[in-house]
């Protein structure tokens, strides 16, 4: 009697469990013929352990009890779906938030759904991270689905970013020079810019496994992109002009021209030798600049570009962007951004918004914070590759393990790279470290954005380091 009253007492205490912990109502849908509703639970769990028992091609879906599709087998994450004013907000690994605009970019890479069933994980842009399911819109891939991948154009690399996953034209363009593990005529799928796949499921199943499938047998960083604002690079009108001249673009404005303008007319022509000026005062590449105005100003035809001299888009966040910086002329606003915007706040390691100087992706670099379009730091490489910039040689580090720099040969930790770390080597070794453009101005072994930047400020990193980039390279 007494060993039947415990067997009860667990039966009613397991019940009790199961009962308090019901989350939802969770229904598992196999669309590979007619939608075949293959079961239906109250615990997300037990309705995830269902879907990843089928195949792994299937297009099979679980639904929750307000028919939102909430987990998938395998697929896309659609980000469509909210206006241009409106950000898509989402956690990074590291527990940092993040943001993105889907008007911009609509597809990431599925790659799971939380224990309660209310948070997506996904990849694009270079970064991972999870967002609100109600905030997106799952879908299966198939090849009737425009998705987003890059491919060979003659010696570039072209990057498809689908504008809608149902037949909608998608925006094209040349990043930089493309990788020699890239053959022409095949489309290839990168949710990072980094790994690539010729095959949809292969990427998708290496990308939730860890396992190296890839064309490439190390990661990719394209130097257009990657490349740290603390380097110089000639720049003239001349060499202004003649990227404005490839968009139809061939005179300047006059004081009383007010927006819009006249075709054929852009406040940054023959204006290319103002940024070379700010390249002399503040050690902030002229080329990556005129790059950047290029992309955020129409090629410097923009409303604010033209009645505020702002070429930057400085405070023009999505949901209010008439909030934009005024300027009073536009050497004022090279200058700003240089100073206020790079060298105190992007190019600064004490700072909450830096990630690494360069344009990046949403994984690292600028683009982090500076932009809700996750291929922002693309669109700005694109400008810089066709302004016949030429990459120094970086060494580059993946994020995988952090990376101090220091201030002398086996000396103090400067500052750390936490995720990945593009580095410009300045000098010869000594005692097993490599000197580095340093990201900031130093004094005394710290970071000081206060002072100028000089020639002389340069970290160390162990040679090893630069060692295994080389390695890579050649594979």
């Amino acid at each position: 009697m007494v060993i039947a009253s415990v067997a009860a007492g667990i039966l009613l205490a397991v019940w009790l469990g199961f009962k308090v912990t019901e989350n939802g109502v969770f229904t598992v849908i196999d669309y590979s013929a007619n939608p075949k509703e293959i079961g239906t639970w109250k615990h997300y769990g037990f309705a995830a352990a269902k879907l990843n028992a089928l195949d792994p091609d299937a297009p099979a879906c679980i639904e929750n009890e307000s028919g939102k599709v909430v987990a998938i087998r395998s697929g896309v994450v659609d980000f469509s779906g909210k206006p241009v004013t409106e950000n898509t907000l989402y956690t990074m690994e590291n527990g940092e938030q993040g943001y993105l605009n889907g008007s911009y970019g609509v597809d990431g890479l599925y790659l799971g759904t939380s224990g309660d069933g209310r948070q997506v994980k996904f990849q694009m842009a270079g970064t991972t991270g999870w967002v609100d399911v109600q905030d997106v819109s799952l879908r299966f891939y198939s090849d009737t689905v425009r998705l987003s991948g890059y491919s060979r154009y003659q010696d570039s690399l072209v990057h498809q970013v689908s504008t809608g996953l149902d037949g909608q034209e998608p925006l094209a363009y040349s990043i930089g020079s493309c990788p020699s593990f890239i053959d022409p005529d095949v489309f290839y799928f990168s949710y990072d810019g980094h790994w690539f796949y010729k095959d949809f499921y292969t990427m998708s199943e290496a990308m939730r496994t860890g396992d190296g499938l890839a064309v490439n047998e190390e990661p990719w960083y394209n130097p257009w992109q990657f490349t740290p604002h603390r380097t110089l690079s000639s720049l003239t009108n001349a060499d202004g002009n003649a990227a404005l001249a490839a968009r139809g673009i061939n005179r300047g404005v006059s004081p009383e021209d007010t927006w819009p303008l006249e075709a054929g007319q852009s406040v940054l022509f023959d204006a290319a030798d103002l940024f070379s000026k700010v390249q002399q005062e503040d050690w902030m590449n002229a080329r990556m600049m005129f790059a950047l105005a290029m992309n955020e100003s129409g090629a410097g035809q923009s409303e604010y570009a033209v009645d505020r001299h702002n070429v930057f888009g400085h405070e023009a966040g999505d949901e209010n962007p008439d909030a934009a910086s005024g300027y009073p002329d536009l050497l004022a606003c090279v200058q700003s951004h240089a100073w206020d915007w790079l060298q105190k706040k992007y190019a600064n390691p004490g700072n909450e918004v830096w990630h690494g100087s360069w344009f990046g992706d949403k994984g690292s670099g600028i683009n982090v914070m500076y932009a809700s379009d996750p291929y922002w730091g693309e669109k700005a490489a694109s400008f810089l590759y066709h302004l016949g910039f030429e990459p120094p040689e970086l060494i580059t580090r993946d994020g995988s393990e952090e990376t101090p720099v220091y201030d002398r040969p086996g000396g103090s930790v400067v500052y750390v790279f936490a995720g990945p770390a593009m580095l410009v080597k300045t000098g010869e070794a000594r005692d097993g470290y490599l000197p580095v453009r340093s990201e900031a101005p130093l004094s005394e072994g710290k970071v000081d954005v206060e002072i100028p930047y000089e020639e002389t400020d340069i970290v160390w990193i162990p040679e090893k380091w630069a060692a295994a980039a080389d390695s890579a390279a050649e594979n």
